[in-house]
């Protein structure tokens, strides 16, 4: 049995004695309620509200109960992370190599209960984190922070289809560039809409799946695996055959695909940052590039995380 399926269990068992317990401490009246658990079983495997309510009820049973504590806190950490919204990059060329289909977050990272990675169109971006402490989550969570050779194949993929340009055709007008003209004061959840046409947040992969906030709205860590370290700490400057900094294959930022660093230029220590913030101006785009300190939190910097398989 899965440890998701495990957790269920528990917090059925649980929210049975519960409800029991309770009506037998109330009238024939209250008997309705009998089903209540199994109600929220069920209705907790789609619907975000019931979960948060779990949430709270967890915390607020931890002294007095904590065994049944712990056990909805797994369950509603378990559901959080299978309703999580991905989807799938296909394989992209990126300087001359293939990068591997790979599954990422449609969105990017929220903050769900108990510090878990929420991805869906309702919970803002999860930002003020630092580079180790999104890492390090990321990988408690079964997952892995973007890399560079993934983030680079989402651009190139984006850059390549005719309905992320204004203009309708690859190269006519501009790329789409999410928010970014300080619409608005903060990042923002995916169901905000700019009232500002230019900041669409969606592109549109090559597979057809949409992918949400690769430009504007708040930058993401980059795990940089192309100069980088084993931690992914950018190790020297960038090489002239690197793709981060090779531009045969993207368009001037001019175009709205962002700007980036030059070969030779040395970000040695720092961890990469992608993509743009809600009031980066017209440099924000899908190859937009910069360097952070890995220790430093910034209410415009979050994460974006990859899952295997």
């Amino acid at each position: 049995m899965s440890n998701n399926a495990s957790s269920l269990v528990a917090l059925h068992g649980l929210l049975r004695t519960t409800a029991a317990s309770a009506i037998s401490c109330h009238n024939t009246a209250r008997e309705p309620q009998a089903g209540l658990a199994e109600r929220l079983l069920l209705e907790a495997a789609s619907d975000r509200h019931v979960l948060a309510a779990l949430a709270a009820y967890a915390v607020s049973c931890e002294v007095e109960a904590p065994s049944r504590s712990g056990a909805i806190r797994d369950a509603v950490i378990a559901r959080t992370l299978q309703n999580n919204c991905l989807v799938t990059v296909p394989d992209t060329f990126v300087g001359g190599e293939v990068v591997p289909a790979f599954r990422v977050g449609a969105f990017l990272c929220g903050e769900g209960a108990f510090k878990t990675i929420q991805i869906d169109p309702w919970t803002a971006p999860w930002t003020s984190i630092s580079f180790w402490d999104a890492k390090r989550i990321s990988v408690e969570s079964g997952m892995a922070l973007l890399t560079e050779r993934q983030a680079l194949a989402i651009a190139c993929n984006i850059m390549r289809q005719p309905i992320n340009w204004t203009g309708g055709a690859v190269g006519h007008g501009r790329l789409y560039q999410g928010l970014h003209k300080g619409t608005c004061e903060g990042p923002q959840p995916g169901i905000h809409r700019s009232t500002c046409l230019s900041e669409r947040r969606w592109h549109v992969l090559s597979n057809g799946e949409v992918i949400h906030d690769v430009s504007g709205n708040a930058y993401t860590w980059i795990f940089d695996d192309v100069q980088g370290d084993a931690d992914g700490i950018v190790a020297g400057p960038f090489p002239f055959n690197s793709p981060t900094v090779d531009r045969i294959d993207e368009w001037l930022y001019l175009s709205g695909a962002g700007d980036g660093p030059s070969a030779g230029e040395d970000y040695s220590g720092e961890a990469l940052i992608r993509g743009g913030h809600w009031f980066s101006g017209d440099v924000a785009g899908v190859f937009h590039l910069r360097a952070h300190e890995v220790d430093r939190v910034e209410p415009e910097i979050g994460f974006r995380v990859t899952v295997p398989g």
